[in-house]
């Protein structure tokens, strides 16, 4: 479970969720991709720049999406993309130049045309929670450019990968 239950405030009053409880996993429905911040992505200050968690988002879907047995070349090679339509993030620490980080991701909402996705950026060696975020996405067919259907197997195991997909077929939650 993510955070240890209370609401921290930093020095500045804001409110900020609480560490991982020692633990870097965050259950049975998430995937990460792990690495260590390049230099390349940090800002003058030193800080990993803003932008750079929306390119770690996309690696971390890639690699829940490999996980789960379908790569998501296998979707493009069907001539289906999928679109980001809509990237939500919420910074709450930073991360500095070759700290090690986790990025979780999980399969939030799978519908036939659109699936939502949330992530979770950890810092490795103290589980801080640095990052949290979500990703929405419309598959079109690359060739028109218009929305079209999730194929299966994509949308049926996305579908079964998502959260509450297990209690649903009554196989208990790790969380």
């Amino acid at each position: 479970m993510w955070g240890d239950g209370a609401v921290h405030r930093d020095r500045g009053g804001r409110e900020r969720e609480g560490h991982m409880n020692g633990t870097s996993r965050p259950g049975p429905d998430w995937g990460a991709a792990r690495f260590r911040v390049r230099y390349a992505e940090t800002d003058a200050a030193g800080m990993v720049h803003h932008a750079t968690h929306i390119v770690w988002f996309e690696e971390a879907r890639s690699e829940l999406s490999r996980l789960l047995g379908l790569p998501y070349a296998e979707l493009e090679a069907r001539g289906v993309v999928l679109v980001v339509a809509k990237v939500e993030v919420r910074y709450l620490a930073p991360a500095r130049y070759d700290e090690p980080v986790e990025v979780w991701c999980r399969i939030r909402d799978v519908r036939s045309r659109t699936c939502a996705f949330d992530y979770r950026v950890v810092r490795t060696t103290d589980g801080t929670l640095l990052a949290t975020g979500s990703t929405f996405h419309v598959a079109v067919d690359a060739a028109t450019g218009r929305p079209t259907r999730i194929p299966e197997p994509f949308a049926s195991t996305w579908a079964e990968g998502r959260p509450g997909a297990r209690e649903e077929q009554g196989v208990e939650s790790e969380e």
